[in-house]
């Protein structure tokens, strides 16, 4: 696992080094429950209008003829609100975590945030995984729509990975 900070003033503060010390304990801990995950940059964000920001940025890469500054632009509805903990996305080299420091208050948003994008990271970790991923994306940014049942199933499948992810919350008591 990459950890890197963007935005954070004066090192975080005691969450995001507390982030820092747990992610290698919860990276083990979703890798022995759910299985293998793919290379993880966790970007530890201090500036709660950047998420979406840096998430669209990576997911950019993925689609030739779009701006990242166009894709910054455009607002998403499967996008999290601005009090979100974080977001997981498909990147270059893998998935990107995104957490939002400045909305967690104790270890506990960070150890349960933590493991649920790790399990979401899990989710979008394989080949077959990133590739419908990348069909979605192509959707939302309206460079190629899926057929409407296909849709239908997919936005089914992240309703399945999110309550798979939630549930998975209650592991990060163990640590």
């Amino acid at each position: 696992m990459r950890i890197s900070t963007v935005h954070l003033r004066f090192g975080g503060g005691r969450i995001s080094k507390y982030a820092e010390t747990i992610a290698p304990d919860a990276e083990k801990l979703v890798r022995d429950k759910f299985g293998s995950l793919p290379a993880v940059h966790l970007v530890l964000n201090g500036d709660i209008g950047q998420m979406d920001h840096l998430v669209n940025t990576a997911e950019a890469q993925f689609l030739s003829g779009i701006n990242p500054i166009r894709v910054n632009a455009t607002s998403r509805s499967d996008r999290h609100p601005r009090r979100a903990f974080g977001q997981t996305s498909i990147d270059r080299d893998g998935v990107l975590i995104v957490l939002q420091i400045p909305n967690m208050r104790h270890e506990r948003d960070v150890r349960e945030t933590l493991v649920h994008e790790l399990v979401h990271a899990q989710q979008l970790g394989d080949r077959s995984a990133r590739g419908l991923h990348l069909k979605y994306l192509k959707h939302v940014w309206g460079q190629q729509p899926m057929k409407p049942n296909t849709l239908s199933a997919y936005e089914l499948l992240i309703g399945q990975r999110e309550a798979e992810a939630y549930g998975a919350e209650d592991l990060a008591a163990q640590f």
